[in-house]
């Protein structure tokens, strides 16, 4: 994973003030404030608009469903707009980012040939998904489709480059953790152990990278949060339309199979990897006690335990705005949460019937 990559991220999602503008050498450039501003107005008046559009819309939903869709809304538009206001004001932990992820990126070398090629499917499978929903909901509602959801091209556009420029950073830390493991494993090696240059220089890469997680944290808290309520709302609408509509078209059917799995990837694959960096993490940590444990001399015995307390103090949990730890038990969590709401929609539908 490469730096060029997050640039293409930058490069993209500043066209709508969602992201800084592109890496230079020193420093990031960023959109200008008025441009900044201009983009938080549009997001507003758009989604106000197309809100008194949907009042039909929404009259016409049951209670549970009308929250569900209000609910959704709102985090998607909190969203949006948190994204460029986050751009805007955290200019210095996004340079402070960049800065120890060029260290990162100076120290490995080697890129991929296409290097672009994830960014570029990604983009692929959101405009098929796109072109998909426009061509279903013009052929059943006509002119008035843009009325009501063309602010959601950009809402979804905006949401791909969040999550995509999460994935991009996780990448590169995930890179580096594994390229730091396979580096502390040279101690094994009781010649590079006696080496002070390679200890420190293992300190130094690792205080770096914990410093890295606690700027994403920061940087991505807040988005990491509102990205997993939306998916877990969007996911209970979607499976609600699924288990629970009887009369569906095909095209209908797959529509929403699409923004379902759509959603479910989108998020989940960025807590996977949140998990799979602290996994990578605590690996390096029994490795570094096993080689403590084969040491003979005092010396080295002192200095490899002076690096698995930096391990073990050092590195920070991946948070979502402080409110929970990203893991694999989010991921459960979310599927429980689905789950129950599925069992007790189907138990209402069945006495509602009955």
């Amino acid at each position: 994973m490469s730096l060029k990559l997050v640039n293409l991220v930058f490069k993209s999602g500043s066209l709508l003030a969602l992201t800084p503008a592109k890496i230079e050498k020193k420093r990031l450039l960023f959109p200008a404030r008025a441009y900044t501003v201009l983009w938080i107005l549009l997001f507003s008046t758009g989604i106000s608009v197309s809100a008194v559009f949907r009042k039909a819309d929404y009259d016409r939903l049951t209670t549970v469903q009308l929250i569900m869709q209000l609910v959704s809304d709102i985090i998607l538009f909190i969203l949006n707009i948190s994204t460029v206001v986050i751009t805007a004001t955290k200019k210095r932990q996004w340079n402070k980012l960049i800065e120890i992820l060029k260290t990162f990126n100076n120290n490995n070398e080697k890129e991929e040939r296409f290097w672009f090629s994830s960014f570029l499917l990604t983009l692929v499978a959101l405009l098929i998904i796109l072109s998909y929903e426009t061509w279903l909901w013009t052929s059943i509602l006509g002119v008035e489709f843009f009325k009501l959801y063309a602010v959601e091209y950009f809402q979804f556009y905006s949401q791909f480059i969040v999550h995509f420029l999460i994935y991009a950073f996780l990448k590169l830390i995930l890179d580096r953790v594994q390229n730091m493991y396979k580096t502390i494993s040279l101690l094994k090696v009781q010649s590079y152990r006696r080496n002070n240059f390679i200890l420190k220089k293992i300190k130094s890469e690792f205080c770096a990278l914990a410093e890295c997680v606690k700027i994403f944290n920061d940087i991505f808290g807040w988005l990491m949060l509102l990205s997993i309520g939306f998916a877990i709302i969007e996911q209970l609408e979607s499976l609600q339309i699924l288990i629970l509509r009887s009369q569906q078209t095909i095209a209908i059917f797959i529509y929403d199979l699409m923004i379902f799995t759509w959603q479910m990837i989108g998020t989940f694959v960025n807590v996977f990897l949140c998990d799979l960096i602290e996994q990578e993490v605590r690996k390096i940590e029994l490795e570094a006690l096993q080689i403590t444990a084969n040491c003979v001399e005092e010396k080295e015995i002192e200095e490899m335990k002076s690096l698995v307390n930096i391990i073990d103090r050092c590195f920070p949990h991946f948070t979502a705005a402080r409110f929970l730890d990203i893991n694999r038990k989010t991921i459960l969590g979310s599927l429980s949460a689905v789950i129950s709401f599925v069992i007790v929609t189907i138990q209402c539908e069945n006495l509602n019937f009955s």
